[in-house]
Formats: C-alpha cells, sequence, structure tokens
C-alpha cells in the first residue's frame, strides 16, 4: 500500500512538472527588441538613413526607443519606431 501510493505521488509529480515545461516552453521567448509596448501604440518604422554598420548599430543603441539596423548593399540602413 505505500509503495502504491508512492508510485502514485511519483506519477502525479511528474505529470504537474511535465504540464509545468509544456506551458514554459509554449511561451514566446522575448525577441531583442520587444515590440510589446509597441504593438498596443499606433505607430511606424521609419528609415533614419544608411551609415556604416558600427555607427548603425551605435545609433540604434542610442535611441530611446525600438530601432534596428538592416545591411543594404554595403551600407546599413537604421530604422526606428516612431509613435504617432
Amino acid at each position: 500500500m505505500r509503495a502504491r501510493l508512492l508510485l502514485t505521488g511519483i506519477a502525479l509529480g511528474a505529470t504537474v512538472l511535465v504540464g509545468g515545461a509544456a506551458t514554459a516552453l509554449a511561451a514566446p521567448a522575448p525577441s531583442q527588441t520587444s515590440t510589446a509596448s509597441t504593438a498596443a501604440a499606433a505607430g511606424r518604422w521609419v528609415y533614419d538613413g544608411k551609415y556604416s554598420e558600427s555607427t548603425c548599430y551605435s545609433l540604434a543603441a542610442s535611441y530611446a526607443g525600438p530601432a534596428y539596423c538592416t545591411p543594404v548593399g554595403s551600407k546599413w540602413a537604421l530604422y526606428i519606431w516612431v509613435e504617432d
């Protein structure tokens, strides 16, 4: 009887752990630039110009809101989020 109760407890505990792990895996991973705050706000991505890679990333990091760089030929385009 004790062994049966122990095995039932272990099985129940494993089920809870697996369910919790599945829930944790189903949650979306946070992105590098969070879009959660921008999803509710009306706004748009605005092209700011072409720069060298290091300058683009430096400007994106210094911008107060979300910003990203993307390669365009030999330069990098900077896009910033502007709320309407």
